[in-house]
């Protein structure tokens, strides 16, 4: 079950580069964590039983990587957010704790592999490891689990602050992200916690798990769990396949119900816009393509590039989104704007020249379109947040 478990994992692994690559390579963090943890998973159970502390002896060597599924969640998200692979230098600051992690353990690295093995045949976890320089092996998990949870907290902190303040779009798009993430992680630790809670009924002291009692050894519950981490992305086919066609064969049957259901009757039904579908289509071609940036870019060409309906897309923005295609076109140039406020590069041009480059025909609807979501002037808000005027 341990292999089934592990060529899913590659399965997955495999189809999140294939349909994400192209659109947001910062699709390689969350490959990263998966890949990792199912390693470290594989480990930790087969050391259940006597008779393969080999593997565990091998998964030990990438506790240095452990360190890295805390940092690599939060950067998976800023890249979601920020549609594009998104690192620097803080990335290396916070990668320091696991090359102290590999010098940590080069004592172990250097014992000969037989010892590495022998050292997990009798169930020392409790002991001192023998190939460690400063931090034993229950500190280090220790850190472990504190590292990456403070990881976890602050992207819960990190997404927060984007939602205050944001357009309907961004607010939908978090949204649909913590969903995804909520769902797999539940499905992962729920089993996770059942199973260490029935392990503990079965042991002698409260507390203390023996993975070495012939009851305990080769459950098939136990193993069992390897498969969930998995099988849970296939529960969010609209993650996992990045918001293509659906898969499945009852997504495939009710959208054709809906079409034919919509081509019986009138456009009222059409207009609508419950295929999810199209409305996921329709974000992730505004989130990578940025067509706002285009002054010329109309509802008519949108429609026409997605091949979606101008009915349904336009019902999308009055009636998913409550706002109006021209509004919500210039608030996304706008915020597009504060980015490039941020970045400097008002110091490098005028302020004319950012309402071009983000997509406003002349300066005076750039301001009016500022003016409309900040309650002040482009020149006033960099004054306020960024402290230097433009030029």
């Amino acid at each position: 079950m341990l292999y089934t478990s592990l060529i899913l994992v590659l399965i997955v692994s495999f189809i999140f580069i294939v349909n994400h690559w192209d659109q947001n390579k910062g699709v390689v963090y969350v490959v990263f964590i998966i890949l990792d943890k199912a390693l470290t998973q594989y480990g930790l159970l087969n050391l259940n039983s006597t008779h393969d502390s080999t593997s565990f002896a091998l998964v030990y060597h990438l506790i240095p990587l452990i360190v890295l599924q805390g940092p690599f969640f939060l950067y998976y998200l800023k890249s979601i957010m920020k549609g594009a692979l998104v690192y620097d230098r803080y990335l290396l600051f916070f990668s320091i704790p696991s090359l102290i992690f590999l010098i940590n353990v080069i004592p172990y690295y250097e014992l000969p592999f037989q010892e590495r093995v022998a050292y997990f045949m009798g169930n020392e976890l409790s002991q001192p490891l023998k190939g460690y320089l400063f931090l034993t092996l229950k500190q280090q998990y220790l850190f472990l689990s504190i590292y990456n949870t403070s990881f976890v907290l602050y992207g819960a902190i990190y997404i927060n602050r984007l939602k205050v303040g944001s357009g309907v779009y961004l607010k939908k798009k978090i949204t649909v992200l913590l969903t995804r993430i909520f769902v797999v992680s539940f499905l992962t630790i729920i089993p996770g916690l059942v199973t260490l809670f029935l392990l503990n009924l079965k042991s002698n002291q409260v507390g203390m798990i023996n993975f070495y009692k012939p009851e305990l050894v080769n459950n098939n519950y136990l193993f069992f769990q390897a498969l969930i981490l998995p099988l849970s992305f296939f529960l969010v086919p609209n993650w996992l396949y990045n918001d293509r066609e659906p898969f499945s064969f009852l997504d495939k049957f009710r959208i054709k119900r809906k079409k034919a259901i919509s081509s019986n009757l009138n456009n009222e039904v059409e207009v609508e816009l419950t295929n999810k579908s199209d409305l996921d289509l329709i974000i992730t071609y505004i989130e990578t393509k940025k067509p706002y940036l285009n002054p010329r870019f109309t509802l008519h060409d949108l429609s026409r590039e997605l091949n979606i309906p101008l009915l349904m897309v336009s019902s999308f923005f009055n009636k998913q989104l409550k706002t109006p295609y021209p509004e919500y076109k210039n608030r996304l140039r706008v915020n597009h704007a504060i980015q490039l406020f941020r970045e400097g590069m008002h110091t490098q041009m005028s302020i004319e020249g950012i309402a071009t480059i983000c997509g406003f025909k002349n300066k005076s609807r750039f301001y009016a379109a500022f003016k409309a979501e900040f309650k002040m002037t482009p020149t006033e808000w960099i004054e306020k947040n960024v402290g230097m005027v433009a030029p």
